[in-house]
């Protein structure tokens, strides 16, 4: 698979995202992978838990920079089939049967922190750095959204999905994107004891127990899906997200408004 590096030990997939070079920022191909191997272990009876990590010093820093680039010229129908792809990656962690943990450290950006969200537990180093920086670009963190809403505290996802602020792993906790944070060499004691506990449990009830828990969730599945796609279909397709694509690609801070609009208010 594209640059996804998979191994399976004592009844744990490990999936790790292998572009390194490239803060392991995810693209079509890489998408796919990861749903396919999400899929594929899904249908494992003896498989336990897995675990969703990076290789290099970052987890995931989102979108991938050409990726970025040829989504700027994509047709509204183009878009649209890009997004459901990005939304079936999610839900099919998501929906996995047993427990997915993740193993975060480095950045976490965008899609990437989306991958947080659809963990069922997520360890993440202490000096990790999150963002969902969708709306500094034009654009709309439509997709991953509704994973968010499901898992993060309201009040801290309004101010992250409109701020687009760069935060750290302690304020991931508190806002309730992570379970736990410490030093990489605490994460790993962490998990290590995570995977001992789900061990020890009994593997039909855990099955059965995740399932009881996805279904007393307050998103409406049956219409967030529809929506979202169109959603950032629409917002890449749109002026602002055409204009705040081009400043990604030319790595400069797009401007939206000019003074006094843009100036902070004085109290």
């Amino acid at each position: 698979m594209e640059h996804i590096k998979l191994s399976q030990n004592h009844g744990v997939l490990t999936i790790s995202l292998n572009r390194p070079e490239k803060r392991n920022a995810f693209y079509p191909g890489m998408i796919q992978g990861i749903r396919r191997a999400i899929v594929a272990a899904a249908k494992q009876k003896e498989l336990r838990a897995v675990l969703l990590t990076g290789e290099g010093e970052s987890f995931c820093a989102g979108g991938d920079l050409e990726w970025m680039k040829s989504m700027a010229s994509y047709t509204m129908k183009q878009n649209l089939k890009d997004a459901e792809e990005l939304y079936s990656m999610f839900w099919a962690i998501r929906a996995c049967p047993v427990p997915v943990v993740g193993r975060v450290f480095g950045h976490a950006f965008g899609g990437g922190a989306g991958l947080t969200a659809v963990c069922d537990i997520v360890a993440a180093e202490s000096a990790t750095q999150f963002s969902f920086s969708e709306v500094k670009w034009g654009l709309i963190p439509a997709v991953i959204s509704p994973f968010v809403v499901e898992r993060a505290s309201p009040s801290v996802i309004r101010e992250w999905f409109t701020t687009a602020k760069i935060f750290a792993a302690d304020e991931a906790k508190t806002g309730g994107l992570v379970q736990f944070t410490g030093s990489i060499d605490e994460v790993d004691g962490y998990l290590e004891k995570t995977f001992g506990l789900i061990q020890g449990a009994a593997p039909g009830a855990v099955r059965e127990t995740k399932k009881l828990l996805q279904s007393y969730s307050t998103v409406n599945w049956k219409t967030a899906r529809t929506r979202v796609v169109k959603l950032i279909a629409a917002a890449r397709t749109g002026k602002e997200g055409q204009k705040g694509l081009q400043a990604f690609l030319d790595k400069k801070s797009p401007r939206w408004s000019e003074p006094p609009y843009g100036s902070p208010a004085k109290i």
